[in-house]
């Protein structure tokens, strides 16, 4: 077997490409590794792919075009060292015999980890209270309280890897959890001690939202002012997901009104512009798109990879494969 790592980035290689993960992949298959920090296009793609069974990519790989697939004729296995596999390929490639799969599993924990410390630090207020002691200011026991996590009802919008990390991490904090999808069955939620409802629902009942869905044509903008208006006051909306599935302007309408609070860390535009108004809000937590920063977990990203390419060639199950149903409804970048 033959293996093409079509990542070109320096800082991602040596992130990704420890000694013994190079070794691991050569036990049973050569290596080839494009050129570093130049670049390296789907026509170079095109080019080099017909003499490998195999190509490991990651974020910046060059998407596998028609042009690319045709010129595949040896290639069984592509495997994605990130999250989405939209980046890379098409839906052409499920009508072909190559086998798609990717971190997935790997990012969603760090992910989902994430989530749940932004959970944590917009229902303790952290921003806010950190933000007194520079001034020479200090928190009031009178009369001073904090919503917490313990005990409320936290939604869940989207039901995926991350989401089900979620949900285990939550349980120890005793809340009441529900789930808002059509991708859950009422026995898997049961399984799970989660309750279905409906998006509004939702919206109305819990202290807590926090958005887990991909982004997709039909997700964008389905959070609008129509849901965060049945958000009760001093809510918390939680979004690690993508920003453009929450309208925005219906979010800075009820920040600016002081009703609710948002810990984000993703965005309509990213990178977030230094002078964005969200940035000033007091009532606004916000990250710089952290989510898959988990450093144990972000390094194994591409060993996983290389377990998935192991056991496809022993033609064991892949853990992380991308079927046409699941790449669908992937968030495309």
């Amino acid at each position: 077997m033959k293996t093409l790592v079509a990542i070109a980035n320096a800082e991602l290689r040596e992130l990704f490409w420890t000694k013994a993960s190079i070794d691991k992949l050569a036990g049973f298959s050569a290596i080839d590794f494009v050129p570093l920090n130049r670049p390296f296009t789907s026509a170079d793609l095109a080019d080099r792919i017909g003499d490998y069974e195999a190509c490991i990519t990651s974020w910046g790989s060059p998407v596998f075009t028609p042009e690319a697939l045709a010129r595949a004729g040896k290639l069984a296995f592509i495997g994605h060292g990130a999250g989405s596999v939209a980046s890379i390929v098409n839906e052409d490639v499920f009508a072909t015999a190559i086998a798609v799969t990717s971190a997935n599993p790997v990012l969603a924990l760090s992910t989902a980890e994430c989530a749940v410390a932004l959970i944590l630090a917009g229902a303790w207020d952290m921003k806010s209270y950190s933000a007194r002691i520079p001034r020479g200011e200090w928190s009031n026991n009178n009369r001073e309280t904090v919503l917490g996590v313990t005990g409320r009802t936290i939604g869940l919008v989207g039901y995926g890897e991350i989401a089900k990390h979620v949900i285990r991490m939550l349980k120890p904090f005793d809340a009441e959890l529900l789930l808002y999808s059509a991708h859950c069955t009422r026995e898997e939620a049961d399984a799970l001690g989660v309750g279905l409802c409906g998006l509004n629902e939702l919206f109305e009942r819990s202290d807590i939202v926090s958005l887990h869905n991909t982004w997709t044509p039909r997700t964008e903008g389905m959070i609008g002012a129509e849901q965060l208006k049945r958000l009760k006051d001093g809510a918390l909306l939680v979004n690690t997901a993508r920003g453009p599935i929450v309208q925005e302007a219906a979010l800075l309408d009820e920040l600016r009104a002081n009703r609710i609070r948002a810990s984000l860390d993703v965005y309509d535009r990213e990178p977030l512009p230094a002078d964005h108004e969200l940035l000033a809000m007091p009532n606004a937590f916000c990250l710089p798109h952290i989510g898959g920063f988990h450093g144990p977990l972000k390094r194994r990203l591409c060993d996983f990879v290389v377990d998935e390419l192991g056991r496809f060639a022993k033609g064991e199950r892949l853990l992380g494969r991308i079927t046409l149903d699941r790449y669908r409804r992937l968030t495309p970048r």
